[in-house]
């Protein structure tokens, strides 16, 4: 008798059965499968949270002084002075939409960057940067309002809360639009 048949008796049919099942099915190897994450920075425009994908990201500035450009689109601010750089601003808040901000002390400019343009984007308030798998970024909603939808790539969670991440590919589409 082999060691095997042996081995066989001594255990209960069923498990047997079991562990033969498990390794015929592949069950005992271990995959180290590497899960392809993002970086995500949340921002609060009034009392919802936003993110972009931190690769479109350069920087977050406080708000300096705005010059406004006149006759620009009323979602673009004005510009700013970035160590010698001009830097157009975005009003995320007039883009989407939305009721301008009430309290303005927390305010930021996230410098981002897509397809070859730059620009800055005045948000509320910088809640966190967060690394997530990707498959975490899941399709919005399909209740969301008609002004933002074109503008959201998917929604994820942050502390039990809804994050809609935004693609700033498709806001700097807009702005070349006029």
């Amino acid at each position: 008798m082999t060691e095997h048949e042996i081995q066989a008796l001594e255990k209960p049919k069923s498990e047997a059965i079991l562990e033969h099942i498990r390794h015929k099915n592949g069950k005992d190897q271990i995959l180290d499968v590497e899960e392809k994450r993002v970086q995500i920075v949340i921002f609060r425009l009034m009392d919802a949270l936003f993110g972009i994908y931190g690769s479109d990201a350069k920087e977050v500035l406080e708000v300096s002084k705005i010059t406004v450009i006149p006759g620009s689109s009323d979602f673009i601010v004005g510009i700013i002075n970035v160590r010698g750089d001009v830097e157009s601003v975005i009003d995320l808040n007039r883009l989407l939409q939305l009721p301008p901000e009430r309290e303005l002390t927390k305010v930021r400019i996230i410098i981002a960057q897509s397809g070859g343009m730059r620009s800055g984007v005045r948000v509320a308030a910088i809640e966190d940067v967060v690394e997530i798998p990707q498959r975490s970024v899941q399709p919005a909603i399909s209740t969301l309002g008609e002004n933002i939808r074109h503008y959201v790539i998917g929604e994820t969670l942050h502390n039990g809360k809804n994050v809609t991440v935004l693609d700033i590919g498709r806001i700097f589409e807009k702005i070349m639009a006029g």
